[in-house]
């Protein structure tokens, strides 16, 4: 069995990736939640899916999260990841919970 997936392209065909899992030609990335066998289609989109989005059943009920950039000053930013890691959260995290606060006392 081979255990890498270098022959891997962004051209790489469904077909052709169907045709290497089934040959037990790509290595794995991750496992399912309490190992064995990836259930269906749906735990396996869960596991490659990547970020989830805020939308459909959250902030906007669109579908997709609402995209928004800021610029901060050096010093804001770095007190930013510093609050973020010191509170096991992230700075995107942070920054929604501080804009709710924020807007909900107005």
């Amino acid at each position: 069995m081979t255990t890498s997936n270098t022959h891997l392209t962004d051209t790489t065909t469904s077909a052709e990736l169907d045709a290497l899992a089934s040959a037990g030609a790509l290595r794995p990335i991750g496992a399912p939640a309490g190992g064995g066998p990836i259930a269906d289609e749906d735990e396996l989109r869960a596991i490659l899916g990547g970020r989830p989005n805020l939308g459909s059943a959250h902030a906007t009920g669109a579908g997709a999260s609402a995209r928004r950039q800021v610029r901060l000053p050096e010093h804001l930013n770095a007190a930013l990841d510093d609050y973020a890691a010191a509170h096991s959260t992230t700075p995107s995290a942070v920054i929604r919970d501080a804009l709710t606060a924020y807007l909900n006392a107005a």
